[in-house]
């Protein structure tokens, strides 16, 4: 394939998840009035794939790495940025 442009296939642009997650008080003060606190699990990530492109993730426990997974296979939203595949949101 001499002389073919690759363009990304997968393009990742300033993507951040942030969770929210009840904060446990029991169960009247839950129930009346629930707090949260809110747990940034990626900030700001940004990378390309061109297509044919072998890649590997690693990284230690509790960096992220099932969530940008999941943000890319589309099965949750992200809370900022955007993911294209083959130019396509």
């Amino acid at each position: 394939m001499e002389g073919v442009d690759k363009m990304s296939f997968i393009e990742v642009k300033n993507i951040s998840k942030t969770f929210k997650v009840p904060i446990k008080q029991g169960i009247l003060k839950d129930f009346f009035n629930r707090k949260y606190r809110y747990i940034k699990a990626i900030d700001n990530i940004s990378f390309s794939i061109k297509k044919g492109e072998i890649v590997g993730y690693i990284g230690p426990n509790g960096a992220g790495k099932s969530t940008l997974m999941k943000l890319i296979c589309m099965l949750i939203q992200p809370t900022d940025g955007i993911v294209l595949f083959d130019g396509e949101d």
